[in-house]
């Protein structure tokens, strides 16, 4: 649970909640536990969102209490690493310069306890073979995946075309699969948005995540896995994304 520190102990914050608010306290890691546990999306899935999710809010305490909880429950080096370079999508470089930390920690850590360690530039995520090099094959690339060119894409064309090119060959590279699933990259993006209740980035990629297969279930565990660290107003935000089924 966020709050814990390596030795087990309770963290100030936990140790002064147990003080003031007893009975709050076991209602927060009663919530942690129902969330966290396995279902529609595995402990280890929703422990690397977290990670992806604080790297971008730029908070260091808790990315680095989900890094240790996702190598843990079995993540290893190369997941984590592509898990943060996706935040850049959303966040910019500010949130793969927070990640570095947790990627540094993670090898620590790993070293410390024999954890299965894995990193290398030919053994992670593989290149794309595949570069856009006309603003057509972008448009393809949008229509192919949202059915037509999104807005923020149109104004893009219009004004800024070079950034088109360049952000969409980015974006294509960072959420092709590799280690990890272009599915738990578009959650992980998912999680971002929702912490920070961005509506149009909740939306653009839940779609993003559903054509990659997500199921309802899955995208509402993404949601609730967001509520552990940004509150319950992250369920607000993307309750109004997801579809009765």
């Amino acid at each position: 649970m966020t709050g814990i520190n390596n030795e087990g102990h309770l963290a100030e914050w936990m140790d002064k909640m147990d003080h003031y608010a007893p009975e709050v306290l076991e209602a927060y890691k009663r919530l942690n536990e129902l969330v966290l546990r396995n279902g529609a999306l595995s402990r280890k899935e929703k422990e690397c969102i977290l990670v992806g999710i604080n790297a971008a809010r730029r908070y260091e305490k808790s990315m680095l209490y989900h890094t240790k909880c996702a190598i843990d429950v079995g993540a290893s080096l190369d997941e984590l690493a592509e898990i943060l370079s996706v935040c850049i999508l959303s966040r910019g470089l500010p949130a793969w310069l927070e990640g570095m930390k947790a990627l540094a920690y993670a090898a620590k850590y790993i070293d410390e306890t024999r954890a299965p360690k894995v990193l290398s530039k030919h053994n992670g995520q593989k290149p794309n073979r595949y570069s856009f090099e006309s603003l057509d094959d972008c448009i393809h690339y949008y229509d192919n995946m949202f059915g037509t060119l999104p807005q923020w894409a149109k104004v893009l064309l219009d004004y800024s075309p070079d950034t088109l090119l360049h952000y969409t060959n980015l974006r294509n590279a960072n959420l092709s699969d590799g280690r990890v699933s272009r599915k738990l990259k578009e959650l992980v993006l998912v999680g971002i948005n929702t912490a920070e209740r961005y509506p149009e980035g909740v939306r653009i990629h839940t779609e993003g995540a559903r054509s990659c297969g997500a199921t309802e279930m899955e995208i509402a565990e993404c949601h609730l896995t967001a509520v552990l660290t940004a509150g319950i107003p992250a369920w607000f935000e993307g309750a109004q994304f997801l579809r009765n089924e």
